[in-house]
């Protein structure tokens, strides 16, 4: 695959661990401070949150600015392989398996092996997503 980025803009696998790190201790935060309305409304859907803010977090912020707030922090960016915005599928199929694969530690050192034998540092939801991690 070609693509319009040198192998020293793409992200490196620290800038994306730190990214996810941020991502994720904010949108759970933000899934406590959801969750104390919906347990008062209804105690059976108080962990809701926990589920539907994180993927959120994820996929509305790349699919409508290319970034999530951690990736924005640590400066990178997902675009396609092409160098364009990401699209909204593209934000959608790479997440589901960060998603899944953010369930165990095993998946997630897969998902750093993934991105270090690639040649556009990709990990295997970006490789099915035709998206690249870069510096902005």
């Amino acid at each position: 695959m070609s693509n319009p980025y040198a192998q020293s803009q793409l992200a490196s696998v620290t800038a994306r661990g730190g990214a996810w790190l941020i991502d994720i201790v904010a949108s759970l935060v933000v899934a406590a401070v959801v969750s104390l309305p919906v347990g008062v409304a209804s105690a059976g859907l108080a962990d809701l949150p926990f589920l539907l803010v994180p993927v959120g977090w994820l996929v509305v912020s790349e699919a409508v600015w290319g970034h999530t707030p951690g990736k924005w922090i640590v400066g990178i960016e997902v675009v396609d392989t092409n160098g364009d915005e990401v699209s909204a599928v593209a934000a959608v199929v790479r997440n589901v398996t960060k998603i899944v694969g953010g369930g165990s530690l095993l998946l997630i050192l897969a998902g750093v092996v993934f991105i270090a034998d690639s040649s556009d540092n990709q990990r295997l939801g970006d490789q099915w997503a035709d998206t690249l991690v870069v510096r902005v």
